[in-house]
């Protein structure tokens, strides 16, 4: 680990704010063409594109006029016309990860509450596990299948959106689940330690439990034994970040970002996913692998912007 530390300078500011303005331009690309492919709501493409836009606007980075609006519209429009549907645990079929993402996402690009959002917080009422977790619809990992995942998201939006008098006995499940469950990969570590940080929590365990296990490059991994990549990394620099993390770990991390994009303001990461639905090409890089890519692209792009003073 000593070795790591000192293996890694500082990258200077223009190094990251470049990366990060060509993720940005990314994003904002692929997120438009997936509105035009594409009539519903996409955690890999609206979620994080929503995140990193606002995030990037309040740091000066150039967001398209109309972005932010139109991707809040594009959203809304996956629920809206099937508002009784979805207030009874229906109609959502990407389950409860796909309600917790939209409303992260609704959250993230500072949408106030209505009638969408509160739908979705009832179908999460009604979908609550009686353990207190909200399961996955299938295991389409990483992003989809960790119970962690869903639940660091579903509590961020019942906090956000609920009436607290109807949500808080499902907010309380919710937390007592999480605090003891235990996780058993690196997205259930992410999100976990996301969620603890939220509910203020003590994260000293999770979160050295997360930073132990960077790679000697700079990396995370989203299985043991397997190479870093984007998406591990991001998610854990963001996670780490949240929960009070600093330091040349950190850095190293950045760095492993800034060495693996690519021109095109891209990261590639190899899907492990099995396929449930019949590829379409939208455009961004990475071929079949192009939504997990997408993903990474966003946590990467948000890594990098809020490693930035």
């Amino acid at each position: 680990m000593i070795a790591l530390l000192l293996a890694f300078a500082v990258a200077p500011p223009s190094a990251v704010s470049l990366a990060a303005s060509r993720g940005l331009d990314r994003l904002q690309t692929g997120a438009i063409q997936y509105t035009q492919n594409r009539q519903c709501f996409a955690c890999h493409h609206q979620a994080l594109s929503l995140s990193v836009a606002r995030l990037g606007a309040a740091q000066g980075f150039a967001i398209r006029p109309g972005f932010v609006a139109d991707q809040i519209a594009f959203t809304r429009a996956t629920f809206e016309t099937k508002l009784d549907r979805v207030r009874k645990g229906e109609g959502v079929p990407g389950g409860n990860t796909m309600t917790a993402y939209a409303l992260f996402a609704l959250s993230q690009a500072g949408h106030p509450g209505d009638e969408v959002t509160a739908a979705l917080v009832e179908y999460l009422l009604v979908k609550q596990a009686a353990d207190g977790s909200w399961p996955a619809v299938m295991p389409r990992p990483p992003s989809e299948g960790s119970r962690f995942t869903n639940a660091a998201l579903a509590l961020a939006g019942l906090s956000r959106y609920g009436d607290q008098t109807k949500v808080s006995a499902a907010r309380a499940k919710g937390m007592a689940w999480l605090r003891k469950a235990k996780p058993v990969d690196h997205e259930d570590r992410v999100f976990r330690l996301m969620a603890l940080s939220d509910l203020g929590d003590d994260t000293t365990e999770a979160r050295n439990d997360l930073a132990r296990r960077q790679n000697d490059d700079g990396s995370w991994s989203q299985l043991d034994h397997q190479p870093g990549d984007a998406y591990a990394t991001a998610t854990a620099l963001v996670a780490l970040r949240q929960a009070g993390k600093k330091g040349a770990q950190l850095q190293a991390g950045i760095d492993y970002l800034l060495r693996t994009q690519l021109s095109s303001g891209a990261w590639l990461v190899t899907t492990r996913s099995r396929p449930v639905q019949t590829f379409f090409d939208n455009g961004d890089p990475g071929g079949k692998s192009q939504f997990i890519s997408f993903l990474a692209t966003g946590w990467a792009v948000r890594a990098l912007l809020e490693s930035m003073p």
